[in-house]
């Protein structure tokens, strides 16, 4: 992809089968109306502009601003809908559940994750570290085996499980590295 700043329709296309054996791929894409409007395969791609002002009105990040933040960790599901996924995480509080709005939506298929706040992970910067607590949904997170019934301390590598999907928490910022501001 180049640098501008436009906003790309990507399909994936199925073949059409021919007469001959053969397969072909549509140019304009297809649907159940012709369009790729409906296509599952259909992906948006939205560029974020490079300088774009951080929010430092105190108020609550959105998920637009979240894009251009540093990374200070991923979370990459192992296990689960969307297993290969790596979700970043940033400074602060990063509420994790299945709604668009969460700061790490786990929108892939899992209706056991809360739509919001189903578990918080923190990182602190003045301290160097990253904890992880219960958000408030109706069902569990677990550390390994142990459900999060406090906040809990993470240092890297460790499983989180969330309803069916399961991940693993990769700290990139801590003791050894701090973003300079």
């Amino acid at each position: 992809m180049s640098d501008d700043d436009t906003t790309r329709i990507i399909t994936r296309k199925s073949p059409i089968p021919t007469s001959d054996n053969t397969a072909t791929v549509p140019i304009g894409g297809y649907g159940s109306n012709g369009s790729t409007d409906d296509d599952p395969h259909t992906k948006i791609f939205r560029p974020t502009a490079a300088n774009a002002p951080l929010n430092t009105a105190g108020g609550s990040v959105k998920a637009d601003d979240f894009s251009i933040e540093p990374v200070v960790g991923w979370l990459v599901i192992v296990k689960g809908p969307g297993r290969g996924q790596s979700l970043k995480l940033g400074y602060g509080v990063n509420s994790i559940g299945r709604a668009p709005d969460q700061r790490v939506s786990l929108n892939f298929g899992d209706d056991e994750i809360s739509r919001e706040k189903h578990t918080l992970l923190t990182y602190d910067s003045k301290g160097h570290k990253f904890y992880i607590q219960h958000g408030g949904g109706t069902n569990l997170t677990y550390l390994g085996d142990n459900p999060v019934l406090q906040p809990h301390e993470l240092t890297g590598r460790e499983t989180i499980q969330i309803g069916n999907t399961y991940l693993c928490f990769i700290p990139f910022c801590g003791p050894e590295f701090e973003w300079q501001g």
